[in-house]
């Protein structure tokens, strides 16, 4: 019999990261979970092809251990998943520098760090899949206020174009998912708390935010032999947001008092900060969302069955 394909996925505590652990295991490979987090890898405790490495992803030192524990506990590295991330947002004259560099060291600097450690552990066992996670918004287009977080994100989609060329003859693949609105530790505070979360769903085709799992499935395909002849591409898993070009109107357009009358706030999704007047924020209209679908469909799939109001409908 042979042995199971093995995974290393970064960021692997909460979220995205997450949810493709869980579905890499679910589907028989074995999975390095990493993150800074011991807490957050607890729930992989007594798992038995799972092993969790405890580090800082922006550091040379946990890339090397985490690659290292999988060649010593199953004897080889097949899939890289390289999804740990932060948000940062600010203008630029007024943004602490430390924000942006936060930004680039975990954003992009930490998926270098996760290459130059994995490649050659990929090289030995004859070649292997990389998938970094983007974001279809601030990574393939621009968003009012997040270029620290933009400028990092499209930094990688660049870096999982050259790295396709460069890797292909070694037979790594590089690849990249960009996801839109995800609802997952990083966003909650925003999908149930912004005033602007209403007007983003303007954007996404099925007027919902998108589950974790929902990108996960789609990490797995790249991972997988299903997709040897797929490299360098970017796929958005976004709900529709990119097939609309991500409509967004900077946060100085979302006065009430704005020359153009328009009273409703249109940030982005993950804009958490609106100009507000003398009176506070911009008012939030009253819209009904459609529905969540069911909990299984022969076409969607698997879906949320108990959404928190605040993200399903408006006040």
């Amino acid at each position: 019999m042979s042995s199971p394909a093995v995974a290393l996925v970064t960021g692997a505590g909460s979220g995205i990261g997450r949810a493709t652990t869980e579905l890499l295991l679910a589907r028989g490979l074995a999975v390095v979970a990493l993150d800074r987090s011991a807490g957050s890898l607890a729930w992989l405790d007594g798992r038995e092809r799972a092993v969790t490495v405890i580090g800082d992803v922006t550091t040379e030192s946990a890339n090397a251990e985490a690659v290292g524990a999988a060649e010593e506990r199953f004897g080889r590295l097949d899939v890289a998943v390289l999804n740990a991330g932060v948000p940062g947002s600010g203008l630029i004259d007024e943004v602490d520098l430390e924000v942006f560099d936060r930004s680039l060291d975990i954003n992009l600097r930490s998926a270098v760090l996760g290459l130059r450690a994995c490649v050659p552990a990929m090289r030995r066992a004859g070649g292997g899949s990389v998938v970094a996670t983007a974001s279809v918004v601030t990574g393939l287009g621009g968003e009012p206020r997040r270029w620290p977080y933009a400028t990092a994100k499209a930094g990688l989609l660049s870096l999982v174009k050259c790295m396709a060329i460069d890797l292909a003859l070694a037979n790594i693949r590089v690849n990249a998912v960009c996801p839109g609105p995800v609802y997952s530790a990083m966003t909650r505070h925003i999908a149930e708390t912004d005033p602007g979360r209403y007007e983003a769903l303007r954007r996404v085709v099925p007027k919902r935010w998108g589950e974790p799992e929902e990108v996960a499935e789609v990490i797995a395909f790249l991972a997988s032999a299903a997709a040897s002849f797929v490299t360098g591409v970017w796929i958005p898993v976004d709900g529709g947001i990119s097939a609309s070009n991500a409509q967004v109107l900077p946060p100085e357009h979302c006065r009430a008092d704005h020359p153009t009358g328009d009273a409703f706030p249109r940030t982005s999704f993950l804009t958490a900060s609106l100009v507000a007047g003398d009176d506070g924020p911009p008012p939030v209209p009253a819209r009904r969302l459609l529905p969540c679908p069911a909990r299984s469909h022969p076409v969607l799939g698997r879906r949320r069955t108990t959404w928190p109001s605040s993200m399903t409908a408006g006040p």
